[in-house]
């Protein structure tokens, strides 16, 4: 036995037979080797339903069939040996012809059929007995002919292969592929408890979206099948953990040799185009202030600007806001960019005493801020919001930045650090700024 962890959690796999249990094995004992006992070694779990009235039924059915259903197919299994007879070299053909993968591996099987399941039969503790079940179902159904009408690829003969990460069923006289089904896609599966050559599959169909159990009867032991899916796993498991991990690797390494690469996903982001908003304005001017945020400094701001200069010297601009970056571009000289200002580095804004002026404060680094100041016609609230919106979704992406695993791995940056010192005056601003805005009347009754 092999103590094997997963997703679902702990559980037992038995090396020769290929089965698993969830139970810990207990020691075993001597027990007699009949028939009855060396068919029920291969165990798909250690859960074994007591015997039912059902079974029982199928068991009378199977010791006394029906003389004519007897003769009927004994008719039938002749014709179909005979028929298989005849495309002789075909079955005589090496088995590289099947599949041209040397690592891949095929099985002689014969389709018994499928049995819908419902999501809680794969439950932990419940799956080997679900799956068990519908093995026993079809299994003891191909005894009375009168119960395979009806039943998808009912005597069906066909190999199973293992290649490429994929189980393929393929048919044997024209090699077409009947069906092809991810590994990684399999649920469950396992090797029924009375006959050790029964071995099913639980998967969801691709069309239908419901869970299938497919259940095959074997040429050969069936534990082969199920160790092979399992070693499959194993690899697929590993491979999957190796390019996590070299992805990882690949991500601190660029991180720290200095480079931007994005903190999730395998590609980059498909670029858009940012929604830019742009109001006709005047630009009073800037002046150097003491503190990046505060309506008193924003006041005093356009107050000194203001008193200090004619309407005559200000300037006509373009006021572009756009989601990163407001812009301020001269009109009539090939359009000069008079101020470039990241909102990121936007650390307080807001509409002053009078509804005209508008201005906001810049963090410019080193302990230097600058106010800037607008005269807006017919009044400030339209740039006032473009410009708010930007910094509130800003805000937002500083928020949603990291997911909550990094941010918790991550130091915090220094006290006096420009990122921390920048978040929170933008922080602050937005915040008091929202305050300013509850306190004041709206605009259009001021305009009334």
């Amino acid at each position: 036995w092999k103590i094997m962890t997963d997703m679902a959690g702990i559980y037992y796999w038995h090396i020769p037979t290929g089965t698993t249990q969830w139970e810990r094995p207990t020691p075993c004992h001597p027990v007699p080797t009949g028939p009855s006992h060396a068919s029920r070694k291969h165990s798909l779990g250690s859960l074994s339903p007591s015997p039912t009235p059902d079974h029982e039924d199928l068991q009378a059915a199977t010791v006394n069939p029906d003389p004519s259903l007897k003769e009927f197919e004994g008719a039938t299994l002749r014709y179909a040996s005979l028929k298989l007879r005849n495309p002789a070299p075909v079955e005589e053909e090496d088995s590289s012809s099947i599949n041209s993968d040397p690592e891949a591996k095929c099985f002689a099987v014969r389709s018994l059929g499928w049995v819908e399941m419902a999501e809680d039969d794969l439950a932990p503790g419940k799956s080997s007995v679900a799956v068990n079940n519908c093995i026993r179902q079809l299994s003891y159904c191909k005894n009375d002919i009168r119960d395979t009408v009806g039943i998808w690829g009912e005597g069906k003969d066909m190999y199973l292969i293992l290649e490429n990460n994929m189980l393929n069923l393929v048919d044997p006289m024209d090699r077409s592929v009947l069906h092809a089904q991810p590994i990684a896609s399999i649920r469950v599966w396992g090797v029924g408890r009375d006959n050790g050559r029964d071995f099913a599959y639980v998967a969801r169909d691709k069309d239908t979206r419901i869970l299938k159990c497919h259940v095959f009867r074997c040429d050969t032991p069936a534990k082969a099948i199920a160790t092979s899916l399992h070693e499959i796993c194993s690899r697929i498991m590993a491979e999957r953990k190796n390019a996590k991990a070299m992805a990882g690797g690949s991500l601190q390494d660029r991180t720290h040799s200095g480079l931007d690469v994005p903190l999730q996903g395998d590609t980059f982001p498909t670029p858009k185009t940012e929604l830019v908003q742009k109001f006709q304005v005047l630009y009073v001017g800037m002046m150097p202030v003491a503190r990046p945020i505060g309506m008193d400094i924003l006041n005093g701001a356009i107050d000194s600007l203001m008193t200090s200069s004619i309407r005559e010297d200000w300037i006509p601009v373009k006021l572009n806001v756009a989601d990163a970056t407001v812009t301020v571009i001269k009109e009539k000289e090939e359009e000069e960019v008079l101020v470039e200002c990241r909102v990121r580095f936007l650390s307080f804004m807001g509409v002053g005493k009078d509804v005209h002026s508008f201005a906001f404060v810049m963090d410019s680094g080193s302990q230097h801020f600058e106010c800037h100041v607008f005269w807006c016609d017919p009044n400030a609230g339209s740039v006032s919001e473009a410009v708010q919106a930007a910094c509130m979704l800003r805000y937002q992406k500083c928020l949603v930045a990291r997911p909550p695993s990094q941010k918790a791995c991550s130091q915090a940056p220094p006290a006096d650090s420009v990122t921390r010192r920048v978040s929170t005056s933008v922080k602050r601003g937005v915040l008091s700024l929202i305050d300013t805005l509850k306190q004041k009347r709206p605009v259009t009754e001021l305009n009334q």
